[in-house]
């Protein structure tokens, strides 16, 4: 990262720190690979998850 990135994102679940591919400008965010939550699983005062917390919600949203 350079000194005009914007600040790594903190999970809303375990507080790690991860990239944002949306807030760097990428075409696509990694998140993007992974199947939408169900809209019960969604939180609307909570921010983005982290890679390995974003699988496991999504992992549970399947299984539910």
């Amino acid at each position: 990262m350079n000194s005009t990135d914007p600040a790594p994102q903190r999970c809303a679940q375990c507080g790690a720190q991860f990239r944002c591919g949306q807030q760097m400008g990428d075409a696509e965010c990694w998140c993007a690979s992974l199947p939408a939550l169900r809209a019960d699983r969604l939180n609307p005062r909570m921010t983005c998850l982290c890679p390995d917390c974003l699988r496991e919600e999504t992992q549970r949203s399947i299984n539910v």
